[in-house]
């Protein structure tokens, strides 16, 4: 059996993009029976065994009990929930038991064995040949401050769903990155930014993933973007200039699908446009809060 977790909170757009292969077993956790190609996993590794525990005592004595002979191995941790100790308490003690019992020691830079230990509230979950940091893009070689997560761009055009046979605008892409995931699925994709440095990184991005996009503002029949907001940095008016502009641009479009960090503005300037709201989620990625709205048009 394999696990593979997810962003918090969006379990279901995973499930739906393995088209219902996956099970959700705890918060951002699935299992599913063949590994596929995902692009919104975090993690993913083939489970050996899963217990509850109450004290961090509890969990070396269970991987003790496994027959894993190990050598030269590496202790990868990840903690979902309140506990009162820290991963890297948990790692140490972990691999101070295992050195014990196989008479070796870790190796941290080439490791033979890589052991995966996942809790996730008082569930522990034991995993062998983990897959890690799979939101990590190598076409990301230029960030820009409002750099949106790679999974979570993922997870917009599944939310948002995608139709690469539709044209697509980003008309704020930062670096690119929803820009990127929507071309690596053959779509036909409209990017621009009013910030040149975001531009530049947006291009630069692109071909290192060998994409085309076509960076200018043009009639798209999909819109999806992350859309500037108010804050000590940005400058109100402007703001409100940009959203003013983004709405003229949903004129024409079918399917509008926008994440951002706060909406108070946009609904505001969104009662003089045709435009409700169909979907409304908030997402915490770390200690970032985003709110994805789903856009429709009015019907008389």
């Amino acid at each position: 059996m394999l696990i593979i977790k997810t962003l918090p909170e969006l379990e279901d757009i995973t499930i739906k993009e393995t088209k219902n292969k996956a099970k959700k077993i705890l918060p951002q956790t699935l299992q599913i029976e063949k590994l596929q190609e995902l692009n919104t996993i975090t993690n993913s590794y083939k489970l050996l065994k899963k217990f509850k525990f109450k004290e961090i005592d509890d969990i070396p004595k269970q991987i003790e009990k496994l027959d894993l002979n190990l050598k030269e191995f590496k202790i990868i941790c990840k903690r979902i929930g309140k506990h009162k100790f820290s991963s890297q308490d948990h790692r140490e003690i972990v691999t101070k038991t295992l050195c014990e019992k196989y008479k070796t020691e870790p190796n941290y830079k080439e490791p033979k064995h890589e052991i995966f230990i996942d809790l996730v509230n008082n569930n522990c979950l034991i995993g062998l040949e983990p897959k890690t940091n799979l939101c990590k893009r190598q076409y990301k070689v230029r960030t820009s401050n409002n750099s949106l997560n790679s999974c979570l761009a993922s997870a917009l055009l599944i939310m948002a769903d995608y139709n690469p046979r539709q044209a697509l605008l980003d008309p704020f892409c930062s670096d690119g990155v929803i820009a990127i995931e929507a071309s690596l699925k053959g779509g036909k994709v409209n990017a621009f930014d009013p910030k040149q440095t975001n531009l530049f990184n947006a291009k630069l991005n692109s071909q290192v993933a060998n994409v085309k996009i076509n960076f200018e503002i043009k009639e798209s029949h999909q819109i999806i973007t992350q859309l500037p907001f108010i804050s000590k940095r940005a400058n109100p008016r402007i703001i409100e200039k940009q959203l003013t502009d983004f709405l003229e641009l949903t004129k024409e479009a079918k399917s509008i699908t926008i994440i951002t960090q706060k909406t108070i503005l946009l609904e505001k300037l969104m009662k003089n446009y045709p435009l409700k709201i169909s979907k409304k989620r908030k997402v915490l990625i770390g200690e970032q809060k985003y709110v994805i709205l789903c856009l429709k048009k009015k019907t008389n």
